[in-house]
């Protein structure tokens, strides 16, 4: 990993920026998290919370790729940072002298959301230009990698600072990683010709969909996709009424439950980025799904501590690994200029479902039994890797 990073500077700054500002990204989801649970002991207003944080990022997503096709990646990334910077400090101070509550939690969450939706994008189209088609999958790998050990060590710092500190340090904490991660983009030599095209946003998102649609495999399997994604999207919801409504372990079990699925997914990304695989997409998305479902349904058969933490690790290394091959295939195969709107387009067909569990498992958590919850989920991943056997396009896709 140090000789990649060193052989190229530019994903070095890009990479290092990561890092700090997924710390950081961790901490604040933790502190946002309990915070609103320790307020209602409700999973509807977790619910709640947690669709403000993802619904203006996909309702936003295919504009904000269009407009990552059209100016400098870069100047993008570094606006969202500042912007983000500004309103988790605002949070901060709010939280510190007694001003925070329900409705302005949900406000400044759905602007975090909004800078992030463009952000994301931007930043997953201008990899490709400062890394070698050949490196992708080891780019890609330790971008995860970054993200994953990042995650697994915010969510274990988070626990501290809020049992040792209180809230206001963790959104402080977030609010200082994102002006680090501006300023590390802002470093990186890139050199991106924006389109200088004058179409509307209309003809902008009939191109992103004209280019799924030319592409059989891949518009095959956003159904399978946004049905994972709305199943295994529970656990944001799950996870703490689980950690403090059935172990009642507090903030320190939440985080480590949380870390726990970021540490599997730290795992498949070191596994990626260590070595390739032999076996074809095909296989690793099937595979991948069983695990997933058997771990969902082994979380509602027992409640046990400990078994959620294997659990959970196991659901974490299982669809990384899905999401870094993916990301290569889909890297790889959609030409530059249109690969921002692709991937914003894939993001919002993607996670398009995902609110609609967080509100939908909020909703259910607080009339009936959350183990029935997993249950449903378990079977529901099952017959999804039913769904992707039948696409045959993916068996001669390698990593």
């Amino acid at each position: 990993m140090n000789t990649f990073l060193q052989e190229h500077p530019n994903f070095r700054n890009f990479w290092v920026g990561q890092v700090v500002s997924q710390i950081g990204d961790r901490i604040h989801t933790l502190a946002v998290i309990w915070l609103v649970y320790s307020w209602t002991r409700s999973g509807t207003a977790l619910g709640l919370v947690l669709i403000a944080a993802t619904l203006p990022s996909v309702m936003i997503s295919p504009w904000a790729g269009a407009i990552s096709d059209r100016m400098s990646r870069q100047q993008i990334a570094i606006a969202c940072d500042l912007v983000r910077s500004v309103l988790v400090i605002i949070l901060a101070g709010m939280a510190y002298y007694g001003l925070l509550n329900m409705p302005v939690l949900v406000l400044m969450t759905a602007l975090i959301s909004i800078a992030s939706a463009f952000f994301n994008p931007a930043t997953l189209a201008m990899i490709p230009s400062i890394v070698s088609s050949q490196d992708l999958g080891r780019a890609n790998a330790l971008t995860q990698l970054s993200a994953n050990a990042s995650g697994a060590l915010g969510f274990l710092m988070g626990s501290g600072l809020i049992v040792a500190i209180g809230v206001p340090a963790a959104f402080f904490f977030n609010g200082g990683s994102f002006l680090v991660s501006a300023l590390l983009i802002r470093r990186i030599a890139y050199q991106h010709s924006p389109s200088v095209e004058t179409l509307s946003f209309v003809s902008d998102l009939k191109e992103g969909w004209t280019v799924v649609r030319g592409m059989p495999m891949v518009s095959r399997m956003l159904g399978p996709l946004v049905v994972v994604n709305f199943l295994f999207s529970s656990l944001a919801v799950l996870i703490p009424v689980f950690a403090e409504g059935v172990f009642k372990s507090g903030s320190t079990g939440v985080g480590l439950l949380l870390a726990s699925y970021t540490c599997g997914m730290f795992l498949a990304s070191l596994a990626l980025s260590t070595f390739r695989p032999k076996a074809t997409i095909y296989r690793l998305v099937i595979s991948s799904l069983l695990v997933v479902g058997g771990s969902f349904l082994a979380m509602g058969l027992v409640e046990r501590f400990l078994l959620f933490v294997v659990a959970l690790v196991l659901v974490g290394f299982a669809l990384n690994g899905v999401n870094i091959c993916l990301i290569t295939l889909f890297q790889r195969a959609i030409p530059g200029e249109v690969r921002g709107k692709f991937f914003s387009l894939l993001t919002a067909v993607s996670l398009s479902a995902q609110p609609i569990a967080f509100g939908l498992t909020g909703w259910l958590s607080d009339l009936v039994d959350p183990t029935a919850i997993f249950m449903v989920c378990g079977i529901g991943l099952f017959l999804c890797a039913g769904l992707m056997y039948r696409i045959t396009e993916l068996r001669e896709q390698y990593v």
